[in-house]
């Protein structure tokens, strides 16, 4: 099975309790460009973005064991599978879920898009995204052989440059659906549409504002 980093838009107010609903739009858009059987929030890629986090530190993450059913003896011998409690840090009788599909969605793998607008953003080693994904469709980064390769950076691709500044100029409208803003054209707005539609009524759309919005760190599977 083949994953994929995808980082999607989403509003800012979307929380891991709500992830699924805004990543339908843009997962369908992603799935016409990829055959991806399936995508979750994180997934195995969890924390990828937050180098200080580890799913298996987490406590929403660890178990009671099995073999010991937490009492951490198996008869008179210390529990074989719970016995790495005490380095790994977790509570004794506990075990840790290896299987991504069983962790607990990360907050942290929703970043605020200011984040990654700041000049000095780098994304960890191998974490930098092969696609953006938004209502506006999908752009592929051209980093898919960087990460194997083992020669990504960690800057920003420059076609993931690109589509910040379309966004910051509003060439790429993130949410085609939602209802303008209502607001007076600029002079200059105003001079160089009519320029370019001579007669056609001037249509307000909503000014684009990056605090509005959040990146979600997406692991699709194919």
């Amino acid at each position: 099975m083949a994953h994929h980093l995808i980082a999607a838009l989403i509003p800012a107010t979307a929380t891991v309790h709500t992830i699924d609903a805004h990543l339908i739009r843009p997962m369908r858009l992603l799935a016409r460009h990829l055959p991806i059987d399936g995508y979750r929030l994180g997934g195995q890629v969890t924390g990828a973005w937050d180098p200080s986090y580890q799913p298996h530190a987490d406590p929403r993450n660890w178990r009671t064991c099995d073999t010991c059913r937490g009492t951490t003896r198996v008869g008179d011998t210390a529990c074989p599978g719970c016995a790495d409690t005490l380095v790994a840090g977790r509570r004794p009788g506990t075990v840790a879920l290896w299987d991504y599909t069983d962790w607990a969605p990360y907050p942290g793998d929703i970043v605020a898009l200011p984040r990654l607008l700041h000049p000095g953003w780098r994304f960890p080693p191998g974490r930098t995204p092969v696609a953006w994904v938004d209502a506006a469709g999908v752009v592929w980064l051209d980093t898919t052989h960087a990460v194997p390769a083992g020669t990504d950076t960690g800057a920003t691709p420059p076609r993931l440059l690109h589509v910040f500044r379309d966004l910051l100029h509003e060439h790429r409208i993130p949410d085609p659906t939602a209802a303008p803003t209502r607001r007076m054209p600029r002079p200059v707005d105003w001079a160089v549409h009519q320029r370019r539609h001579p007669g056609r009524p001037w249509r307000p759309r909503n000014r684009f504002n990056p605090t509005d919005w959040s990146v979600a760190v997406i692991d699709a599977h194919s």
